[in-house]
């Protein structure tokens, strides 16, 4: 009878270590897949938001950025395929209202107005901006992180939003600074812009610095004095004056360059929630 129950502990104890390590190890996978969703999507984002800021340049008459824009169709061509390939993700209800509409604005985009072009590109990416909230949230709820992790919802929400509004900031400035004039419309766009980028910026770095190692604090700098040259530049060169005289070409490397940072920003800190699993 001993002997019985004793063989009988003993499976169940190996049962149990058995179904802990499962779990672990099923837990890590979706981690991973949930974190490599969200590296390519801000990877497709980023390329989408080059390619506004390049065909708002190309409408106003820079034929010359043309071979970029068909370069970059093909980075994001390649990041929808490699996106599509995971099972779980390609049944999201955004994620096929997304590669529905990419490849009718890949066809036309050309042949739009910077109106149109602007529209339909941010459109898209504010669709994988709530695509990356929704990967997150999914990992989230099946993985045990440190608290300080996952706390850090700016990584998915307030960063790339900064990104986004930056974004969309260059691409307007460069049409204004190709006109050299700056309608009513535009400047209240830009005003609301560099509000929104001041405040997700500073709650982003704000949020982050608690936590922060000694890469991130440098990458916190970066960005915040990345941040804070080109919001002023906006105030002063496309907002305040009467007469419009920036360089297009220098503004959109300027404009360029924050969203580097704050993607630099953006990819350390997912780098550093790998390093918990």
């Amino acid at each position: 009878m001993l002997e019985t129950f004793t063989i009988i502990l003993t499976v169940l104890i190996f049962a149990l270590v058995f179904v802990r390590a499962y779990t672990r190890i099923t837990d890590r996978i979706r981690l991973i897949r949930a974190l490599d969703v969200i590296t390519q999507l801000r990877s497709l984002i980023g390329n989408l938001q080059r390619h506004r800021g390049l065909s708002v340049g190309y409408l106003n008459g820079n034929l010359r950025v043309e071979p970029l824009i068909i370069e970059l169709r093909q980075k994001i061509d390649l990041g929808i395929v490699n996106l599509d390939k995971d099972d779980v993700f390609n049944k999201q209800s955004r994620w096929l209202s997304f590669i529905d509409h990419w490849p009718r604005l890949e066809k036309n985009g050309f042949s739009l107005t910077i109106a149109e072009s602007f529209t339909q590109h941010t459109s898209l990416i504010e669709n994988l901006l709530r695509l990356m909230e929704v990967a997150a949230d999914d990992w989230k709820k099946t993985h045990k992180l440190p608290r300080e992790i996952l706390d850090l919802q700016c990584i998915w929400k307030e960063l790339p939003m900064a990104v986004e509004f930056i974004g969309q900031a260059r691409a307007i400035g460069i049409a204004v600074a190709a006109s050299g004039e700056i309608t009513n419309k535009d400047k209240n766009k830009l005003k609301y812009l560099e509000q929104k980028i001041q405040e997700y910026s500073m709650t982003s770095f704000s949020l982050l610095a608690g936590l922060s190692n000694e890469e991130s604090k440098r990458l916190i700098v970066e960005a915040r004095n990345a941040c804070k040259i080109l919001t002023g530049t906006i105030k002063q060169e496309l907002i305040q004056p009467t007469d419009i005289n920036i360089d297009g070409d220098s503004y959109f490397t300027m404009a360029s360059n924050t969203m580097e940072s704050m993607n630099s920003l953006l990819d350390n800190e997912i780098k550093r929630i790998k390093a918990y699993t």
